[in-house]
């Protein structure tokens, strides 16, 4: 697993969070974080943003893996960097070459909201990214997924994360019911009730990387089957499909 970056700033204090309107069984939960953590222990990936803490390099990260494989990211985010260190020098440079520097990772608008975040850093906040929960969401560009990863991965806090193959997964493993898309405020609060308190940086980078794993074919629904296929999607690493095997082996892991 790749060491976690230090940061100058504690933890918050997490606010007690109510319990998640669907019913966990007894054990489950704990079951759930500690199968988790064990794995992304053992298999996590060593990518360039987790060696970080700095909220610039986190967000570019964050904006660039937006419906982009991870391998076509990470040789565009070190020239995206070198280029642009740091907010002030994003925010100095004409729209028109950001945009030609991130090519061809495409969506475009992507880095226009990324120099667009930029300029406003460095005009409300002296080119230091907020913390604060709120003042992040009142950038235009930065949704409530990418403020709790900025909150979990630069500022160390215990902030939930939710976006489509988070859904996905929290959605096999603990409701299994009904059409996710009408139950997203449920997973909202099942994402933050399920952090352990103070590991809030790993567990989110352990369920981000177990949406990404995925298998092309399942051999067998055994115990044995299930742990081969998951080992090979692992060494596979095929960031751009939804996860199935992880997701079925916490199934599994968690009695389910």
């Amino acid at each position: 697993m790749p060491r976690k970056p230090r940061t100058q700033k504690s933890p918050r204090r997490k606010k007690p969070t109510a319990a998640p309107t669907v019913p966990l069984a007894r054990g489950q939960k704990q079951r759930f974080q500690n199968r988790l953590l064990k794995w992304y222990k053992e298999y996590g990936r060593d990518l360039p943003w987790r060696k970080t803490s700095d909220p610039y390099h986190i967000l570019v990260s964050e904006v660039m893996l937006q419906q982009t494989q991870v391998d076509r990211v990470i040789p565009k985010y070190h020239e995206f960097l070198e280029r642009y260190p740091s907010f002030a020098e994003l925010a100095e440079a004409p729209v028109a070459e950001v945009k030609q520097t991130w090519y061809p990772l495409g969506y475009n608008i992507r880095p226009e909201r990324l120099h667009s975040i930029a300029c406003e850093t460095v005009a409300r906040y002296g080119g230091q990214l907020p913390s604060d929960a709120d003042e992040l969401l009142s950038f235009k560009g930065i949704g409530r997924y990418t403020a709790g990863a900025i909150r979990s991965f630069a500022f160390n806090e215990d902030a939930p994360i939710l976006d489509t193959n988070v859904i996905r997964v929290l959605h096999r493993v603990f409701i299994a019911e009904g059409d996710p898309k009408g139950q997203k405020a449920l997973l909202w609060e099942l994402s933050e009730a399920l952090i352990p308190r103070g590991k809030g940086y790993d567990f989110n980078q352990a369920i981000m990387q177990s949406r990404l794993i995925c298998c092309h074919k399942i051999a067998s629904k055994s115990s044995k089957g299930l742990r081969r296929c998951f080992m090979a999607a692992t060494q596979l690493a095929e960031w751009s499909m939804p996860s199935a095997v992880m997701t079925m082996l916490i199934q599994e892991c968690a009695g389910m």
